[in-house]
């Protein structure tokens, strides 16, 4: 497989210490941060995180702050604190990362679910910013798929077709979570959506698995995805960028990559 493999721990209350500097010999090519809770990049961790840049091959990639923040949020002070510390988290980091920051689309709020459009401008808004600013430091932003929860933006292909087509800038794809896109039952659709949207990019991705309702974080073949399927599939399409493996302990990475190798 072309892809590069990588790791990543959804598990932000963690102490990143405890496993940061295995991720290489474990069998990793890369590690994505959640810039976060314990992985939030400033002060002694952010010295750590240049010690692992420099000491390395791993490829870092960022993604970016999550928890509360809604960069589709209708409520114009909340987007643009969701939009100042998206920002803040690239500026924190860019010096690491190779190439991809991931960000999600945002959410409806009781308000926003009233005005859809509006919060999709907003997200538009947002991600526009975003790209404009990632490109003064040399990185694309991945849009991420969302799971099946009826508030979140972007559970759908069209979605966020809608969204990099409504920013229309060159570094802005799309990255497909397939332990999201297993939630919505729409698999199949979002591997194929440069098929459906040929300016819509697969620039970034994120695996683990689950049993097609809640986004569990499981090692590979620990849930009902039809990994043969999800793996040639994304080989046969010559995908060469980041399978991020999303999961809570690298002991379940390690575990991962043997998967893989059985499947493969």
């Amino acid at each position: 497989m072309n892809a590069k493999i990588s790791f990543s721990s959804v598990d932000a209350s963690s102490n990143p210490l405890d496993w940061m500097y295995r991720v290489e010999d474990a069998g990793f090519q890369g590690w994505e941060i959640v810039d976060e809770g314990l992985q939030k990049v400033e002060g002694e961790f952010k010295k750590r995180v240049r010690e692992v840049h420099e000491t390395t091959n791993l490829v870092l990639s960022l993604h970016a702050p999550l928890s509360d923040i809604n960069i589709a949020s209708v409520n114009e002070r909340m987007w643009e604190e969701s939009i100042r510390q998206t920002k803040e988290s690239i500026e924190n980091t860019y010096e690491f990362i190779d190439d991809i920051c991931v960000v999600h689309p945002g959410f409806f709020s009781p308000l926003s679910v009233q005005m859809p459009d509006t919060a999709v401008q907003k997200a538009v808004a947002g991600l526009t910013t975003l790209c404009e600013f990632a490109a003064d430091r040399g990185l694309r932003i991945a849009v991420e798929n969302l799971t099946s929860a009826n508030m979140l933006m972007g559970r759908y292909p069209d979605e966020l077709i809608q969204l990099v087509r409504g920013v229309n800038m060159d570094n802005l794809g799309v990255c497909i979570d397939v332990a999201h896109a297993n939630t919505t039952k729409k698999l199949d659709e979002f591997l194929g959506i440069t098929a459906k949207a040929e300016d819509v990019k697969i620039i970034h991705m994120h695996a683990s698995d689950n049993f097609g309702a809640d986004d569990l974080h499981l090692p590979l073949g620990e849930g009902n995805l039809d990994w043969k399927k999800v793996l040639n599939g994304i080989n046969n399409n010559g995908y060469e960028g980041i399978i991020v493996l999303e999961l809570y302990a690298l002991d379940g990475g390690i575990a991962s990559l043997e998967f893989i190798k059985k499947v493969l």
